[in-house]
């Protein structure tokens, strides 16, 4: 009889063929991707639920989305995200967002993005017909680098005309087609989301997914917590076993080889300890978490958590969640939108901030008669600052809702519950370092071979998530899992080990200046193979 551990009442086998370490987004997928493929799969995840970043929390009936808001493309069975979900026969319903944005900027009506894209770009020349033909110079060109940024970020294929777009960012090509600061903003009214301001965010990166909004965005019927909870369903369904309240305290070892891991129960009781072999492990852990926690310095992770702290993280993001009840609901969607105090990229902190409507999607997250109002806005603390959280918390609250009472003075006669959460609170339930909302900053300096690879320095050791290439959001996500399940099936493990040595070769401290020349030009090339 196969060996087993008692955990929480149940039994699980102490052996797999893959263990995946967190049960955010691209844990899910690639856990889900590796049991199809038919390899027995572990899926670990410390909180009480799944989904990381996506999924969601009850406050007197109410069931609010955690963090994510809109997913791109999945719900369009024509795309290969769309069936990706198929596929894997993950089950979420989806319903289409339209509009799929609205801007409210100074002086000017509300500028609502219809989910056409002929129709977008018709109204932008309408309300900017001195803009009309730079519209569509833009454009051209965007449609360009989205095609080459595919290419190269998520194909890995090298392109010439990427020399073109890659050193750009969104304000800076903005700049170069267009006068009218009330038309860029428009065009980058959105762009907060990256977790960075729109003159630090790469261009390219934009330009991917921007378009593919215009294939449909959508909001999964039931929350972001039921879309993860599908992604858990579909992979138990295949075989695969998933255990919550249960982190990992060390990857084990062997030599340079993943042996397992050995976690601890995350309970009101005393922890218990457990080891699990697996001779492939993928962390879709924080990335800092993973090489300075997980490995530890006896096992390489020391130099590098140095070089990672060095890197430029994304913005927190401040949440704040309000339960309402007897609200117009044509007022709160006409309020929905990013809000710009004035048309300045260079700081977003204090100039913008976002009202999310989810029950205008899906009534049944609320009780009968009631709404959810979810918004948004980059915090100016990261979650290592040392300062007093409990009043930094009460201020933002407080600056936050008086810029809902603006468009909706009597909003406090009609608030039933209110949350807010801060860059500790996304830390203290998602791991991510300085709770950055979507991993490293999406700067052209930190994206491509500059961004960490999918394998490290042990072999089958894998790092799937926002941490690693191609990027922070739900689609690069969904592809960087994508990557790890074909190198893990497909046993490409040589070109793996090469490519991950260049990078950590580049990166090193004590390298010679010729050979950072050397590991740059390598790893830039075997960066456009990789795949």
């Amino acid at each position: 009889m196969a060996a087993t551990h008692t955990i929480f009442g149940r039994q699980y086998p102490t052996s797999y063929d893959a263990i995946v370490v967190g049960a955010g987004i691209g844990g899910l997928f690639c856990a889900n991707l590796l049991a199809k493929g038919g390899m027995k799969v572990l899926l670990l995840e410390k909180h009480s639920v799944l989904g990381g970043f996506c999924s969601g929390f009850r406050r007197k009936g109410f069931l609010f989305d955690a963090a994510t808001h809109f997913y791109p493309l999945l719900g369009n069975p024509t795309t290969l995200s769309g069936r990706l979900l198929k596929d894997l026969q993950v089950e979420t319903e989806w319903i289409k967002m339209d509009p799929v944005d609205q801007f409210h900027i100074p002086g000017m009506k509300t500028f609502t993005v219809p989910a056409e894209f002929g129709p977008y770009i018709e109204r932008l020349k309408e309300w900017f017909p001195d803009e009309a033909a730079n519209v569509d110079a833009y454009f051209q060109e965007l449609k360009r680098a989205h095609m080459y940024g595919l290419l190269y970020y998520f194909r890995g294929v090298a392109n010439d005309q990427m020399e073109k777009f890659e050193k750009h960012t969104i304000a800076s090509k903005l700049d170069e087609h267009f006068k009218d600061a009330r038309l860029k903003t428009i065009l980058m009214g959105d762009a907060p989301h990256w977790g960075s301001s729109p003159n630090k965010t790469s261009y390219v990166f934009d330009a991917m997914l921007r378009l593919s909004y215009f294939l449909g965005n959508y909001y999964p019927k039931g929350s972001s917590q039921q879309f993860a909870n599908d992604l858990g369903t579909a992979l138990e369904r295949q075989g695969g076993k998933v255990i919550k309240c249960v982190g990992v305290e060390k990857i084990l070892v062997d030599g340079d080889k993943c042996a397992g891991v050995r976690v601890a129960t995350a309970s009101k009781r005393a922890p218990e300890y457990f080891d699990f072999k697996a001779p492939v492990v993928v962390s879709n852990a924080d990335a800092i978490h993973t090489y300075r926690d997980l490995l530890g310095e006896e096992n390489g992770g020391g130099w590098m958590t140095d070089h990672l702290k060095s890197l430029k993280t994304s913005y927190p993001c401040f949440l704040m969640h309000i339960g309402v009840q007897g609200m117009d609901p044509d007022k709160l969607a006409h309020s929905e939108g990013y809000y710009w105090k004035k048309c300045d990229p260079s700081d977003i902190i204090p100039n913008v901030f976002k009202i999310f409507v989810p029950t205008r999607f899906d009534p049944n997250i609320a009780p009968p008669g009631c709404q959810i109002i979810i918004t948004q806005r980059p915090s100016p603390h990261m979650a290592g600052d040392n300062i007093d959280w409990a009043a930094h918390k009460a201020d933002l609250q407080a600056k936050t809702l008086a810029r809902v009472r603006d468009e909706h003075p009597d909003i406090d006669d009609h608030i039933v519950t209110i949350s807010s959460a801060t860059a500790m609170t996304s830390q203290r339930f998602t791991g991510n370092w300085q709770g950055g909302m979507l991993g490293w900053e999406m700067s052209p300096d930190q994206l491509g071979p500059s961004r960490l690879p999918i394998y490290t320095p042990i072999d089958n050791l894998y790092l799937t998530g926002h941490w690693t290439q191609p990027g922070g959001g739900i689609t690069p996500v969904i592809v960087s899992a994508q990557r790890v399940a074909k190198a893990i099936l497909t046993g490409h493990e040589e070109d793996a080990r090469e490519l991950s040595g260049y990078y950590f070769r580049f990166n090193r401290p004590s390298q010679s200046p010729v050979e950072t020349a050397q590991s740059a030009d390598i790893l830039s090339n075997e960066f456009s193979r990789s795949n």
